[in-house]
């Protein structure tokens, strides 16, 4: 991999860079005014915070992963059987592990946070449920159905507000992801990548593995899916511990918490099963 780094002029020729000072260069009063808790609690200062940590590292991701596809699709050729350099997809795809671990690391803060009682009631329908980052996450690593659609639906089926409101905002965003990357995502070229291999006699997984340029790739895919796989099992085993704290059996974005976080696992994991000669659950 060769990247030549040149000074880049600022996108807006007017701005003044001799005025740039920490606070301002990375919009500190903004960002910190973005948490605002609707009660007196200390601990709602802490949730909001965790989960900013948690939506500014999917932004990210989100970005680095666009990168990361953009290099696999260059890098693999399925019609000629040829795979080519894939060091750059690496690159990005390294640092989207870290940032699953900054998450992964993150999330769990809130496990033994003692005042959930405090403010939960003041959340409203909000929920992660709605986190429509992570959703498209979920798309550009491979899922290829809306798993969570109906997840909020009470005994008689009715559709809970947290649910309606984010189809009325994503819906049509979800739609064009799912479109956007249906053979551009971390299956499809883990797809591609096994097909060509299957062309080879003997052991297909064992070529891949040994080939200098898939085999690193293929290696820091299954990490992403075990580190995927980990955000999953810490969310539901952190809504088990907080509200069975609060006595309740629902989650605020109306689902059966339970059986809804573990859809993932039940229904779609791993996404790479091949990757996982060992099996994901005892690699996780």
């Amino acid at each position: 991999m060769n990247y030549d780094a040149k000074p880049m002029q600022p996108v807006d020729p007017g701005i003044d860079v001799s005025q740039n000072h920490y606070w301002t260069y990375h919009n500190l009063p903004t960002l910190l005014a973005c948490k605002k808790p609707v009660t007196a609690s200390k601990d709602e200062d802490l949730f909001i915070a965790v989960h900013q940590v948690c939506e500014i590292s999917f932004h990210q991701m989100i970005i680095d992963l666009d990168r990361t596809l953009s290099a696999m699709r260059t890098g693999i050729d399925v019609t000629t059987g040829t795979i080519g350099d894939l060091a750059e997809a690496c690159y990005f795809l390294k640092r989207v592990l870290q940032f699953w671990r900054t998450v992964n690391a993150t999330m769990p803060i809130l496990s033994d946070m003692r005042g959930f009682a405090e403010f939960r009631t003041a959340l409203g329908p909000t929920s992660g449920f709605q986190s429509w980052q992570f959703r498209r996450i979920e798309i550009m690593s491979g899922i290829r159905k809306q798993y969570w659609t109906g997840g909020t639906a009470d005994a008689a089926g009715n559709i809970h507000e947290a649910e309606k409101q984010f189809e009325r905002y994503y819906g049509p965003d979800v739609a064009t992801w799912f479109h956007s990357y249906t053979n551009h995502s971390l299956l499809a070229y883990v797809e591609k990548l096994t097909a060509i291999a299957d062309g080879h006699s003997g052991d297909p997984r064992g070529w891949l593995d040994a080939h200098a340029q898939a085999g690193p790739l293929t290696r820091l895919i299954a990490s992403y899916d075990r580190a995927q796989l980990a955000f999953h099992r810490a969310h539901l085993q952190l809504a088990v511990v907080q509200l069975t704290r609060v006595g309740v059996e629902v989650g605020t974005g109306g689902t059966s918490y339970k059986d809804y976080l573990a859809k993932y696992e039940a229904e779609l994991a791993p996404l790479f099963p091949k990757l996982h000669p060992e099996g994901v659950a005892e690699a996780a």
